[in-house]
């Protein structure tokens, strides 16, 4: 059997400098022999060979490269990383009803997903992570399985969805009946706050909003959480939850490591701002975007009913503002929006109330879409606040949605001496409470399921999402070490403005970049600072 690593290139064009290698599984028959590990080039973080857990290397043969070709597997470990005896046993899914009917009932060890899926025909190949899905053996039976699932964090849709399918993937699949939900975030473990799950008692909960197993943010103490999993015999750990979550999910799967306990730890990442690293998007942000949609269209009704109307929607967005900018796009009745990454300045010429003041005389009206974190750096200045940070030590942003409707109503009452209809609407709490819609509970089905592959294959430490529309498991240390933000020199943000016909607020006559991208740039107009931000 063999399959190529697809990129989009012909492997069979001579004239391409580039061909797309071969990957291919043991064979009796003219198999070549097995390319040295040196072959391929790994991140150091990782320590961990380029072997599938069946032993089965990873390798390449062309006709047209030489071995350096640029490939990188960024592996996740294993538990046979560290208890090397560990048995195996053949996978349930084999005898599997739903499953009998699957071509290829399992993912090969040597399947992979490329992060970048276009490539230059002379660029090295790059990063690639384990393609997710069920594997051939796996390393714990079904009836010694004691598994848990937590949730941690803010509210997002979808989280129940996710609750729900790891619980019927593992029972229906797997025959794994012995589940255990956590209650109220990483606290819920040292304080017993416990609920034994099975698909009866979670069969409806993907319809309700929230989370069906309570949340909270901060409580995560290493030590009592495994001592904890230790005392209660659990051997699969699902943690769902953010960048802070996930660095604790890591933390957890170092310690069951350093113990050489059988436990294997799963992430899956959760916010509903998009702003995961690596993976395509987040679980719940189709929905959030959706709902922003009926905010927007109220805003656009109200402005448009009254003379000199202005509608500001205060969308999420702490650091990234991919709702904002989606929900902006999706809509096409927003004149204006202000995410965080993008510095805007309200006086002076191609400022804020300049564009206001036009786009009035020209439409009778206009709405504003602000992500939460947009523009803090002006409302912690003017209202002289000290920054304080939640459980999870995130930064508590000011409500820059009320400040920014009374900076405008006062400059156009008090100094243009021109009267205005506000209208301000808040949907946050609206949008995080519902369920998903269809979308996202497809999506989170998969996610769900993946990671309960993943665990039983005996994967552990890892994450799980799409990657170029093709599911992965990832290196927890992947997804946190940056955050996801709008490329301000990407195409999205490039169709958004000329979409709302706004200004980029940063035109090159009248603002002053003192670093470039990557870096946080002070912007100067008449001498004035004007609001900082990061750009990436």
């Amino acid at each position: 059997m063999e399959f190529a690593v697809s990129s989009g290139l012909s492997k069979s064009s001579p004239s391409l400098p580039l061909s797309i290698p071969t990957v291919r599984s043991k064979s009796k028959s003219s198999t070549p022999p097995y390319l040295p590990n040196p072959f391929f080039k790994s991140r150091s973080f990782l320590r961990f060979p380029l072997f599938s857990r069946q032993n089965n290397p990873i390798r390449c043969q062309s006709s047209y490269q030489t071995p350096d070709d640029g490939f990188v597997l960024e592996d996740v470990p294993h538990l046979t990383n560290f208890l090397p005896d560990l048995p195996s046993y053949p996978n349930p899914l084999q005898n599997s009803q739903a499953y009998a009917i699957v071509k290829e009932t399992f993912v090969s060890p040597e399947d992979v997903v490329a992060e970048r899926i276009v490539v230059r025909k002379d660029s090295p190949r790059g990063v690639h992570f384990r393609r997710a899905g069920p594997r051939e053996k796996v390393y714990c039976k079904s009836d010694e399985v004691r598994a848990c699932i937590v949730t941690c964090g803010g509210l997002c849709p979808g989280i129940n969805t996710v609750i729900r399918e790891v619980v019927c993937g593992l029972n229906y699949m797997y025959g794994v009946s012995d589940i255990l939900g956590i209650e109220g975030g990483y606290r819920g473990f040292y304080s017993r706050n416990t609920l034994r799950l099975t698909p009866k008692v979670v069969n409806d909960i993907h319809k309700r909003g929230g989370t069906f197993l309570r949340t909270s943010r901060g409580g995560h103490d290493t030590q009592k959480i495994l001592d904890n999993i230790q005392d209660r015999g659990i051997n699969q750990v699902y943690i769902i939850g953010g960048d802070g979550t996930q660095r604790g999910a890591a933390l957890i799967y170092k310690e069951v490591e350093k113990r050489g306990l059988h436990v294997a730890v799963a992430g899956i990442p959760k916010t509903i701002d998009n702003d995961i690293a690596v993976i395509d998007k987040s679980f719940g942000f189709d929905t959030a975007v959706e709902e922003a949609q009926r905010a927007i269209n109220a805003a656009h009704v109200e402005v448009e009913s009254v003379e000199n109307g202005v509608g500001i929607v205060k969308l999420m967005g702490r650091y990234s503002g991919f709702i904002a900018t989606f929900a902006t796009l999706a809509s096409r009745d927003v004149d204006c929006c202000l995410i965080p990454e993008s510095p805007f300045y309200l006086e002076g010429r191609g400022g804020l109330f300049e564009f206001i003041e036009q786009r009035l005389r020209d439409n009778g009206h206009m709405v504003i879409v602000v992500a939460e974190g947009a523009g803090q750096d002006y409302v912690v200045k003017d209202m002289q606040a000290i920054a304080e940070k939640d459980a999870s030590g995130n930064r508590l942003l000011l409500d820059v949605g009320p400040w920014l409707s009374q900076k405008i109503k006062d400059h156009f009452t008090k100094v243009q001496k021109m009267a205005i209809n506000m209208k301000y609407i808040d949907p946050t709490y609206m949008i995080r409470a519902i369920p998903s819609n269809a979308s996202d509970n497809i999506y989170c089905t998969l996610l769900a399921q993946s990671a309960v592959h993943g665990a039983m294959a005996g994967y552990s430490g890892f994450t799980v999402g799409p990657v170029n529309s093709r599911h992965a498991y990832i290196p927890i240390s992947r997804v946190t070490e940056t955050q996801n933000t709008v490329k301000l020199t990407g195409r999205t943000w490039a169709r958004l403005l000329a979409s709302t016909n706004q200004p980029s607020f940063l035109d090159s006559n009248e603002v002053s970049q003192k670093k470039i991208d990557g870096e946080t740039i002070d912007v100067i107009n008449n001498n004035t600072s004007i609001a900082s931000s990061k750009i990436l």
